[in-house]
């Protein structure tokens, strides 16, 4: 990727677009994660997945493994003795802890937009970002999410908005 564009460069934007489920949120959480292990303050504006579910997302793509299971294999039918299953619960209490501490340790922030969002708002969060933790990698993602049907007018259709938020 970075033979193709030649790398990301401080003030630059980069656009990525592709249709539904073509992998533009795994690859820019990737990216993400992979810029803040080097130190880059990166800022997510989720606007069509929650900060909840997008942060599992992540979490699972830093620890480069599914979560921990929390009981799925404890059933009815198990071999196993509760003793097992304690101890299986409780290693794998213990694998997530040391995950959610080496991952909170990293430069992401989130805003807390969601689905339609004033396109100024989140300009002001981005500059603050900017100002007050010296973030210096973006990222909006769905852009189509984010502008509302109340930010149309007569006069503008959504890819007119979408140009003026550029």
């Amino acid at each position: 990727l970075t033979k193709i564009v030649k790398g990301f460069r401080r003030g630059e934007m980069t656009v990525l677009t592709g249709p539904t489920g073509s992998g533009k949120t795994t690859f820019l959480g990737q990216l993400s994660i992979d810029l803040a292990e080097q130190g880059v303050n990166t800022l997510w504006g989720s606007f069509e997945i929650k900060n909840t579910r997008l942060m599992l997302k992540l979490l699972q793509q830093y620890g480069k493994q599914p979560l921990p299971d929390f009981g799925s294999k404890i059933t009815p039918t198990s071999t196993n003795s509760t003793d097992d299953n304690d101890d299986t619960l409780q290693i794998n209490k213990d694998k997530l802890n040391v995950l959610l501490d080496r991952f909170q340790t990293l430069p992401l922030q989130f805003m807390k937009f969601h689905g339609g969002s004033d396109i100024n708002d989140v300009l002001d969060a981005m500059e603050y970002a900017a100002y007050v933790h010296d973030t210096q990698h973006f990222i909006l993602d769905n852009m189509q999410f984010m502008i509302s049907r109340n930010s149309l007018n007569r006069n503008f259709d959504k890819f007119d908005v979408q140009d003026a938020a550029v």
